[in-house]
């Protein structure tokens, strides 16, 4: 049901890593920490990244570089995270977000991602700078990766700036908004899946208005092109639930039921085709609101038209990744 946002997607870690580059970093002498790695500039900023002569180790090991002072990451928090990704064998650069100029964000320790993340990066902190040996075994195993010219028996390096997580439990640093500027009825507390009532014969709008806020953000303005970390219940104009990152989601034949996806990633339009977005509204209003959004209308697997509206917690929010 997530596709009544008609938003615009932003790739997470888990496809953004078959991405390709040219870098090889020379091999280089000195002072190697455990993992046997040497990185060079500070948080923030893209690393060159050189290893010692010889096998990698066949364990996952892990080193922070720089300890951050914010919280410990959470099982099952949606990271954000700035990262590169080289290849031990041959020190080529297959992926990395700082050329992207913006940050991934991506669930973490459920599954999401490879596990070598999901094991070393749950309890760090935020604004730690971590450096990752991860042997085959916790990365792409044997079929490892061809796209990125990831080989089955590869030991991968990642350098990993945390950024920022939020779940379903970050609180709003909001303030409620007495008189919100809509004839919904939006109650529950500002740190729980929000409930709506609608009034008996409400019809959709022929055109999506513009956002109402219902309890203001202390954050940061949101400029246009972010993209959003947030959280969403989406309803019908009759009032029903038609979707939530609070539910968990359902078993299929792929796997067991999955735990509630914390959070999102939505964009503030441009798309990558210039197109407008249902978010375009929200620039200028501070991160951490609650706010009201008309989406426009879709039509469901069977053809039928459907309207619905959405309350979004806006829970951060960062530039979007660079076109490329």
């Amino acid at each position: 049901m997530r596709k009544l946002l008609s938003l615009v997607a932003v790739l997470a870690l888990g496809s953004s890593l078959v991405a390709c580059g040219s870098e090889e970093p020379k091999a280089g002498g000195g002072d190697f920490g455990k993992a046997g790695i040497k990185v060079t500039e500070e948080f923030g900023k893209k690393p060159t990244v050189t290893h010692k002569d010889g096998e990698p180790d066949k364990a996952l090991v892990t080193e922070v570089l720089k300890e951050g002072d914010g919280p410990e990451v959470k099982k099952g928090d949606y990271l954000t995270a700035n990262y590169l990704g080289q290849i031990w064998r041959d020190g080529k650069v297959f992926d990395n977000s700082y050329d992207r100029g913006a940050p991934s964000s991506f669930p973490i320790g459920i599954g999401s991602v490879i596990a070598g993340w999901d094991e070393a990066l749950v309890g760090k902190k935020i604004g730690s700078r971590v450096v990752l040996s991860i042997p085959s075994d916790k990365g792409y195993k044997e079929k490892g990766n061809p796209d990125a010219g990831i080989k089955g028996d590869d030991t991968l390096i990642f350098v990993v700036d945390l950024v920022g997580a939020t779940s379903s439990k970050t609180k709003l640093d909001a303030e409620p908004v007495a008189a919100p500027a809509t004839p919904f009825k939006v109650t529950g507390e500002l740190d729980a899946e929000p409930k709506v009532t609608v009034p008996a014969g409400t019809k959709p709008p022929a055109k999506p208005g513009k956002p109402v806020v219902i309890a203001t953000g202390k954050g940061k303005p949101i400029a246009k092109g972010d993209q959003l970390v947030g959280r969403y219940v989406v309803f019908d104009y009759a009032g029903k639930k038609k979707a939530s990152t609070w539910d968990a989601q359902p078993a299929s034949q792929a796997g067991p039921a999955q735990p509630p996806s914390p959070t999102d990633k939505l964009q503030v339009g441009p798309g990558p085709n210039g197109q407008t977005g249902a978010l375009d509204g929200l620039a200028g209003m501070p991160v951490g609101s609650r706010v009201l959004v008309e989406l426009p209308a879709s039509k469901d697997e069977k053809g039928k038209a459907v309207n619905a509206f959405a309350i979004i917690d806006v829970l951060n929010a960062f530039p979007a990744p660079k076109q490329q």
